[in-house]
């Protein structure tokens, strides 16, 4: 599919190579709100395509923007947008969520992209050299797919919580600047690594951020740690007029935080900073002593012994998602063993009690990492079975997700529906009744949703839908 996405953006962008500079500003300006976020803001060409908006506070049309656009997961427009509004504000960046563009089919993902960059650029006065483009998980990788299908016209990649496209490998002349994050706790943190030492390597302009937190966008600071970064880039490459006096700020900022970790004893930590320093500020400042600390720390017994426990997560990591997912396929094509959905059952069991614990110890780490990368597998899977009417298999994976995250309502939505067309009305009136007390309120779906047809008339799920209605 992601080779798909990248052919399919090829073609559908390069209009944008002819249209994009001729067209900017072409629409008069509108009496849209500057410095708030607009939640739904309309494509003129097609009104089912909308974006969550940010225009900062003093922006006027009579000079040109930078713009970051946005694509999350699940078609969040508004929460990139909330996450990067200080860093726009403050830097005077436009921000465009698409509503619309989420992991799935490439060819609604291509509609989104091509109705979002239409009408920016037609509706906002946008600097042609400053587009940006940020994404999380499959976001990232689509706003990879899309700097590449745009040969150079966009100036920077935010990724977030996921690396390249399998098709697209990383090489020296990476046609833009790359700035990845990735939560400790994130499933694909060992992916982040692996790219954070290939870029190294092909010594190409990046940096990637690790924060505290799983699989999600960075949280406000990072973002606009990422936000200032494309501005140091922006000023290297000439795409934007050198300010002294910021950099100077950037830079005291980053030398005070490398300086702190040094002395608390955090040497991993102060490495990770000396190396971005020498990085970041290499054409721009005098770099030599960051390069110095840099090696010193870098040969040291701690650092080494950092990097070392890196790996030996990484493999811990590799080993216990191995066996989960071979004990699920062992139930899925064996008949259905009762004693291998037990172990099954048991070692997630196991994995949670670990992953609970109050000390933040590798093996917490490694269990949190293990887990998040089940229930996208669970769930992706039971989506997959529940399509393909095998609605047993679908209840068995959304099952297990519900085990994992019992205080999802999504999935113990999609747990109802399938215990509802595979027969079992008591479990699907069950799991249902669960969904609603941790928090579904859509009373739509449940009067309308087809996949709960066959427990619509059972006295409880009627009961239910008239205490949601009452509830209000």
């Amino acid at each position: 599919m992601r080779s798909r996405l990248v052919n399919l953006l090829r073609i559908a962008l390069f209009w944008f190579l002819v249209f994009a500079s001729s067209q900017v500003g072409a629409f008069p300006p509108e009496n849209l709100p500057r410095g708030q976020i607009v939640d739904k803001v309309a494509c003129q060409a097609d009104p089912r395509q909308t974006y969550a908006l940010y225009l900062p506070s003093h922006y006027t049309p009579e000079r040109k923007w930078p713009i970051l656009y946005a694509f999350d997961a699940g078609a969040r427009g508004r929460l990139p947008v909330e996450r990067f509004k200080e860093a726009a504000e403050r830097y005077g960046y436009i921000l465009a969520g698409s509503n619309n563009s989420r992991n799935g089919p490439p060819e609604p993902v291509i509609a989104a992209i091509r109705a979002l960059f239409e009408d920016t650029q037609t509706r906002f006065s946008i600097n042609e050299n400053r587009v940006y483009l940020a994404g999380f998980s499959g976001g990232a990788r689509v706003a990879v797919s899309v700097a590449y299908s745009l040969k150079g016209l966009a100036a920077g990649v935010i990724g977030c919580g996921a690396g390249f496209p399998s098709e697209i490998n990383p090489s020296p002349s990476l046609p833009f600047a790359y700035f990845g994050t990735v939560g400790f706790e994130d499933f694909n943190f060992s992916e982040m690594r692996k790219l954070d030492q290939t870029l190294d390597r092909l010594a190409v302009p990046h940096r990637i951020v690790m924060f505290k937190g799983s699989h999600d966008w960075p949280p406000p600071e990072v973002c606009g740690d990422a936000v200032e970064w494309m501005e140091l880039q922006a000023m290297k490459s000439g795409k934007r007029t050198r300010d002294e006096t910021l950099i100077d700020e950037v830079l005291k900022k980053a030398v005070q935080k490398a300086q702190s970790d040094n002395s608390s004893k955090n040497a991993y930590e102060a490495f990770l900073g000396y190396k971005a320093l020498e990085a970041d500020f290499k054409g721009l400042r005098d770099v030599t002593a960051f390069n110095s600390e840099r090696a010193r720390l870098e040969n040291s017994k701690e650092v080494r012994r950092s990097l070392r426990s890196e790996q030996e997560q990484e493999d811990r990591q590799n080993e216990l998602g191995s066996k989960l997912y071979a004990l699920k396929e062992r139930y899925q094509s064996g008949g259905n063993s009762s004693s291998v959905r037990q172990e099954l059952k048991n070692e997630i069991a196991d994995l949670k009690r670990t992953a609970a614990r109050k000390e933040d110890t590798p093996d917490r780490l490694v269990a949190r990492r293990v887990l998040s990368l089940m229930t996208v597998q669970l769930n992706q899977e039971g989506m997959q079975f529940f399509q393909a009417r095998n609605y047993s298999l679908a209840a068995f994976n959304f099952s297990l997700a519900a085990q994992i995250s019992p205080e999802n309502p999504r999935v113990l939505y999609h747990l109802a529906c399938a215990y509802s067309q595979d027969g079992k009305k008591k479990d699907a009136i069950e799991a249902l009744q669960n969904a609603v007390e941790k928090g579904f309120k859509d009373v739509l779906a449940l009067e309308t949703d087809p996949d709960l047809e066959p427990i619509r008339k059972e006295p409880a799920f009627q009961g239910l839908v008239e205490k949601l209605k009452k509830e209000g």
